[in-house]
């Protein structure tokens, strides 16, 4: 029930033709290893490529994908508070960080939770960009009963939950094909 009720998705946030762009976009990209907190690389744990979208980067390109995503995110956040009720408690102030995702084959991520010690994260968020690969499920597990329910894929959609320990999730192995996918967090 938890589950059902704070992992929201919303369809369409995206046009198809604006997901094939990017998708375009992220072939350009030089991807690096993923890391687990900050600076750890553990393959056991998280096997994934990823290029972050800085308001800094020198390439512009780079700089309108991420504000562009960046307010995409942020408005669907903010429907995702006051749908909940969330507004009388919290006021979501920017996305702190956006990145893409890049998941070949056997590529995955453990069960994990978003919220940190060193980075402020109260919710999260990933975009899909494509659904044209096996495996790469997103699954979250409820920590009371330890059932799992999995999100489907669908390219521009976009899942949103609080980052908190009570949303275990993870992306299981592609088994073909690559996974595309932007994640981000807001406070």
């Amino acid at each position: 029930m938890l589950l059902q009720r704070y992992v929201e998705f919303y369809p369409k946030v995206l046009p198809l033709r604006v997901v094939s762009t990017l998708i375009k976009y992220c072939s350009t990209l030089n991807f690096q290893q993923a890391q687990i907190d900050f600076g750890r690389v553990d393959e056991s744990v998280r096997k994934v490529h990823n290029y972050r979208l800085d308001r800094r980067d020198k390439s512009l390109t780079a700089v309108h994908w991420g504000n562009f995503l960046s307010q995409k995110i942020f408005h669907a956040m903010n429907l995702y508070i006051h749908k909940n009720n969330f507004s009388k408690y919290y006021r979501l102030s920017e996305i702190n960080q956006v990145e893409i995702l890049k998941y070949e084959k056997t590529y995955h991520y453990e069960y994990h939770v978003d919220a940190m010690k060193d980075a402020q994260r109260t919710l999260s968020a990933i975009l899909f960009l494509n659904n044209d690969y096996e495996g790469g499920e997103l699954c979250f597990k409820n920590t009371f009963d330890e059932q799992e329910i999995n999100i489907k894929a669908e390219p521009g959609g976009l899942v949103v939950w609080p980052s908190n320990f009570l949303f275990p999730h993870t992306v299981k192995p592609v088994k073909k094909g690559i996974r595309y996918s932007v994640v981000a967090w807001g406070f």
